[in-house]
C-alpha cells in the first residue's frame, strides 16, 4: 500500500517500522456501519488493556503497543480516519481509570496572535518533565515552558512570525523508572500516549510590505477601538519593548498565564510594604512570563532584548539590574541608597543613565562612562536619542542636551521639559506658560516653536509617531481637580492639530514600535487608573498600490476557490499566454488545493505608478493539511483604468517544515542608498546572518557591496546598499540557519527593482 500521506505524517525514524507494516498490510474496506468508529475504538482499547503490564522502565505511556499489535489497528484507523489531536490516554497502573484527553484551544486556528502563549491541556496528570523534553516546534522557535496545573504553557521568547503555519509536536520518549513495580505503595509517575500529539496553527496575516511606508501625519491616522489590559490596580506601570510586547509592573504575587502564581515575596524587607514584580505581557494583556521578581521601574533597551529594572534591598538600598526578556540576570550595574522613583534611561544598547540622590549618573555595561556632573530636578525630564549620542537633561540649573561623543553641552530654552526623541533624532519638548503650553522641536541644530496650546490647557506626555511625522500628547485643563485628559495629534511642523480618539479620557500615550497600537491610561468610575490599548492605522499614501493589491486579492481568491471566469478576467492576453505556456499553474494540481496566499513583496517597476511587481506565496494543501508552498512574481500593468496581470514567474515548490524560510521582503529608500528588510519565520543563529549569506547581485551576477545587520527579536535581517535604478537579485543562501542548526531548505532568491 503506497500512501504518501502516511509518509508525510510519520517523518520520525522511530515510526518507520510502523509505517512499513502499514504499507505491507492491506486492510479490508471498513463496513459502512454508523457505529464502526466506536466499535473500532473499543477494540483498540481492549487490546491496549491486554498488553498493560508493570515494567521497571516505561515510556510516557503505561502500556506497550508493539508494532505487531499497533500496525493492524492503525491500518484500520488510516483507512477510516486519522487522529491528530484529542488523543485518549490512560494513567500508569490504572487500567480502569478515566482516559486523559489532550487538547489545545489554538489547534487548526488561522488567526493566532504572534505574541500569545501556546497552551496544550491534559485532562489528567502526566509526567511533566518527560512531556517538556519532547516538545518540538517548527519553524524553529526559542521558547520557555511552564505548567499551570495540567496545562503546558509554551511561551515564545520572541513574537512569532506572521503569515506562518507552526507545528507543535509532543513525541513519545523512553523515560527512567517512575515507580517500584514490586512496591504497591509506591506512586508511579503519570504518563502520556504512544501516538505523537500534533498541534497545527497559523499566525495572523500581516499587511503587505508597502512600496512607500504609510504616513502618520495627523490627518491620516485612524483611531480604531480600545480595550483594557487589566482591572484598575493590576498594572502599575507599562512600557513597550522594541518587539512590540509590554514590560509591566504588577503588584507582587499576582498570577501569570492561566492561574500560575508569580511566587514572588509579598512583602519587602521592611515588613508589611507590598512588593512589585515585572512581567513580560502580550499586547492584548496576557501575562507571558515573570522576568523580574521584586522589580520596579523597567526600561527596555533599544536593541538586544535587554531591559533594566530597580530592585529594593534590605538596609534601604536598591540595585539597578540588567536582565534579558527571559528573566535571566545579565548584570548588576549600580547600587544606590534610598528608594528609586523613576526608571533608568538607556543610552544606545550598552549604557544607562539614572538619578542617584538628585545627581545624574552614567554607567556602561562593558566599560566606564565619563560625563559632566549634573543635579536633576525631582521631577526633571531625562531622555536619550535613539543613536545614543545625545542625552537631554532637565537639571537644577537649566535644561541642556549633552553630546556624549565629544562630551559637549548645549543649553535649551528655560523651562524646557517633557523631552521626547524621534526615530530620526529630532528632540521635542514643552514649556509651560501662564496661559498655556508651547511645543518645541529641535531638528538639524535649530530650535523652533511649532505650536501653542490654548489658554488654560496644559500639554504633557509627548510621544513621537514611529515615522516621526507627528506628535501625540495629552491635553488637560489647568483648572479643576478631576478634569479629563484627552489625546491630541499634531504634525511635526505644528500643522493640523486634531483631537485623537472619541470623547473619552486618555493619558500618558505611548505608540507601539510598529504604530498599530497606542498604550494609555484611563481612570475608572472608582477613581483608579487602568492601562488600555487602542488600535491605530496610518494612512496609505499610494492609492495605485492599493488598487493593484486589490486586483491581486480578487485574482488569488478566484484561484483558491476554483473560479475560472474571475481568474481569467484578471489576466490580459500576455498573462493568459504565460500561464498556458507553463510559467505557473493557474489552479492547483489534481489531488491538492491552493489553501491560502499572502503578498511577500510589492515593488514599483517604473517611474510612474502604472506597473507593479507583486510577489505572492501560495500554500498547497492535501486533505486539508498544508504540505508545501511556492512563490509567484506577478507583473501588473494599468490598462483602461484597471490593473491586469500581464506576466508571471514561479519558483520551485518547497516542502514545509524543512528549515527556516523568508516571510517577506521590503525595499525602503534610506538616503544615500536603500534598505532591504528580510523577515524570516524562525529564530535564527545571529552569526549565520551576514553579508556572506544574504547577498544582492546585479543583472550580470556581480556581488554588490552591502552591510547586513540582524534583529533577532523581529527575525529581521537588514541589508543596507547603494543601488542605481535597475533590477537586482536578492539571494539568501543556505548558510542561514535556525537555532537548531537547520539551514534553509533551498536557496531563496527574489527580484529587487530600484525605480528611482
Amino acid at each position: 500500500m503506497d500512501d504518501r500521506e502516511l509518509d508525510e505524517l510519520f517523518t520520525d525514524p522511530a515510526h518507520h517500522e510502523v509505517v512499513d507494516l502499514l504499507k505491507a498490510s492491506r486492510p479490508a474496506t471498513p463496513p459502512l456501519d454508523p457505529n464502526f468508529r466506536l466499535h473500532l475504538r473499543a477494540q483498540l482499547m481492549a487490546e491496549a488493556r491486554k498488553t498493560l503490564t508493570p515494567r521497571a522502565s516505561r515510556s510516557w505511556f503505561p502500556f506497550n503497543l508493539t508494532p505487531s499489535v499497533l500496525a493492524p489497528a492503525m491500518a484500520a484507523v488510516a483507512a477510516g480516519f486519522i487522529v491528530v489531536l484529542g488523543i485518549e490516554i490512560y494513567l500508569a497502573n490504572r487500567p480502569t481509570g478515566s482516559p486523559v484527553a489532550v487538547v489545545s484551544p489554538i489547534n487548526n486556528k488561522t488567526n493566532v496572535a504572534t505574541a500569545e502563549p501556546i497552551e496544550i491541556k491534559f485532562s489528567g496528570p502526566v509526567d511533566k518533565a518527560a512531556v517538556e523534553e519532547t516538545v518540538q516546534i517548527e519553524p524553529a522557535t526559542s521558547v520557555t515552558k511552564q505548567w499551570v496545573g495540567n496545562t503546558l504553557v509554551i511561551v515564545p521568547n520572541h513574537p512569532l512570525a506572521p503569515n506562518t503555519t507552526y507545528t507543535v509536536t509532543l513525541k513519545p520518549k523512553a523515560a527512567a523508572a517512575s515507580a517500584n513495580p514490586g512496591n504497591p505503595t509506591s506512586t508511579p509517575k503519570p504518563a502520556v500516549a504512544p501516538t505523537p500529539v500534533v498541534v497545527h496553527f497559523t499566525t495572523v496575516r500581516a499587511p503587505a510590505p508597502p512600496v512607500v511606508p504609510p504616513s502618520f501625519r495627523s490627518a491620516g491616522v485612524t483611531y480604531g477601538f480600545d480595550s483594557r489590559l487589566a482591572d484598575s490596580g493590576k498594572i502599575l506601570a507599562a512600557t513597550w519593548t522594541p518587539a512590540g510586547q509590554l514590560l509591566v509592573t504588577r503588584p507582587g504575587g499576582l498570577p501569570g498565564p492561566a492561574t500560575l502564581p508569580s511566587q514572588s515575596p509579598t512583602a519587602t524587607a521592611f515588613g508589611s510594604a507590598p512588593t512589585t514584580d515585572v512581567w513580560l505581557m502580550s499586547p492584548i494583556g496576557t501575562p507571558v512570563r515573570l522576568v523580574a521578581p521584586g522589580g520596579n521601574f523597567p526600561a527596555a533597551a533599544p536593541s538586544g532584548g535587554l531591559f533594566s529594572v530597580w530592585r529594593q534591598l534590605q538596609g534601604n538600598q536598591a540595585t539597578l539590574e540588567v536582565r534579558d526578556l527571559q528573566g535571566n540576570l545579565v548584570s548588576t550595574v549600580a547600587t544606590v541608597d534610598g528608594v528609586p522613583d523613576r526608571p533608568a534611561v538607556w543610552i544606545g544598547p550598552d549604557r544607562l543613565a539614572y538619578v542617584d540622590q538628585g545627581v545624574l549618573r552614567l554607567v556602561g555595561l562593558h566599560s566606564p562612562v565619563v560625563a559632566a556632573t549634573l543635579k536633576v530636578d525631582h521631577d526633571g525630564s531625562l531622555a536619550a536619542s535613539p543613536n545614543g549620542q545625545f542625552l537631554a537633561v532637565q537639571s537644577t540649573t537649566g535644561s541642556v542636551v549633552l553630546d556624549l561623543t565629544p562630551s559637549t553641552t548645549r543649553r535649551l530654552p528655560d523651562g524646557a521639559t517633557g523631552f521626547a526623541w524621534s526615530s530620526k533624532g529630532d528632540l521635542a519638548f514643552t514649556i509651560q506658560r501662564d496661559k498655556g503650553t508651547d511645543l518645541y522641536v529641535v531638528a538639524d541644530g535649530k530650535t523652533s516653536r511649532i505650536a501653542s496650546g490654548p489658554s488654560g490647557q496644559a500639554w504633557s506626555d509627548l510621544n513621537w509617531a514611529p515615522d516621526a511625522a507627528s506628535l501625540l500628547f495629552a491635553a488637560r485643563p489647568t483648572e479643576g481637580i478631576n478634569t479629563m485628559s484627552v489625546l491630541m495629534l499634531v504634525n511635526r511642523d505644528g500643522s493640523n492639530p486634531i483631537r485623537f480618539g472619541p470623547e473619552r479620557e486618555y493619558s500618558a500615550p505611548q505608540w507601539s514600535p510598529s504604530g498599530d497600537l497606542v498604550l494609555f491610561t484611563r481612570r475608572d468610575e472608582a477613581g483608579g487608573n487602568a492601562f488600555w490599548t487602542a488600535t491605530s492605522a496610518p494612512s496609505g499614501n499610494d492609492a495605485a498600490e492599493q488598487e493593484a493589491l486589490a486586483e491581486v486579492e480578487k485574482f488569488m481568491q478566484a484561484r483558491i476557490h476554483g473560479d475560472t471566469s474571475t481568474a481569467q478576467d484578471a489576466l490580459d492576453d500576455a498573462g493568459r499566454a504565460a500561464y498556458q505556456a507553463g510559467a505557473s499553474s493557474l489552479f492547483s494540481p489534481a489531488g491538492t488545493q491552493f489553501n491560502r496566499y499572502y503578498p511577500v513583496t510589492v515593488q514599483l517597476t517604473g517611474s510612474n505608478p502604472n506597473k507593479f511587481l507583486v510577489g505572492v506565496r501560495i500554500f498547497i494543501a492535501k486533505s486539508g493539511v498544508e504540505t508545501s508552498f511556492f512563490e509567484e512574481q506577478l507583473s501588473l500593468t494599468l490598462q483602461a483604468q484597471r490593473y491586469l496581470v500581464d506576466g508571471v514567474k514561479a519558483s520551485d515548490t518547497m516542502a514545509l517544515g524543512h528549515g527556516p524560510t523568508v516571510v517577506s521582503v521590503q525595499i525602503l529608500q534610506a538616503p544615500p542608498g536603500q534598505q532591504v528588510r528580510v523577515r524570516f519565520d524562525a529564530d535564527l543563529k545571529p552569526d549565520s546572518v551576514s553579508g556572506d549569506t544574504i547577498q544582492v547581485k546585479d543583472a550580470s551576477g556581480q556581488l554588490m557591496a552591502a552591510r547586513v545587520s540582524f534583529d533577532p527579536d523581529k527575525h529581521l535581517a537588514i541589508v543596507n546598499v547603494r543601488l542605481r535604478p535597475g533590477t537586482y537579485q536578492l539571494v539568501v543562501t543556505r548558510g542561514v540557519t535556525d537555532i537548531n542548526g537547520a539551514p534553509l531548505a533551498q536557496e531563496y532568491s527574489a527580484p529587487l527593482v530600484i525605480s528611482r
